[in-house]
């Protein structure tokens, strides 16, 4: 399956924001109301429970370890099995 990228991470919640800061559990109610994957739902649930972005960029600067390309290798050869960065 493929991995989760920005792109999907970006369209999935791009709908969270636009009404001031959002937390973790925003996010991913805004990327399950999306229709994202399971996966990228994923992502999102392991951010802090702490996390409050106002934006898709920040939200993106917790998420360093995501592909911009599905197909792209992560840079340390996928020891950590592509798992996003803890926060």
């Amino acid at each position: 399956m493929a991995r989760v990228t920005r792109q999907e991470i970006t369209a999935c919640t791009r709908g969270a924001f636009g009404s001031g800061w959002v937390g973790r559990d925003g996010l991913c109610a805004a990327a399950r109301a999306a229709g994202a994957r399971p996966e990228a739902v994923a992502v999102l649930a392991g951010l802090s429970p702490y996390v409050r972005v106002c934006g898709v960029p920040d939200l993106l600067l917790l998420l360093p370890g995501l592909p911009d390309d599905p197909e792209a290798e992560p840079a340390d050869g996928g020891a950590d099995g592509g798992a996003p960065a803890a926060v």
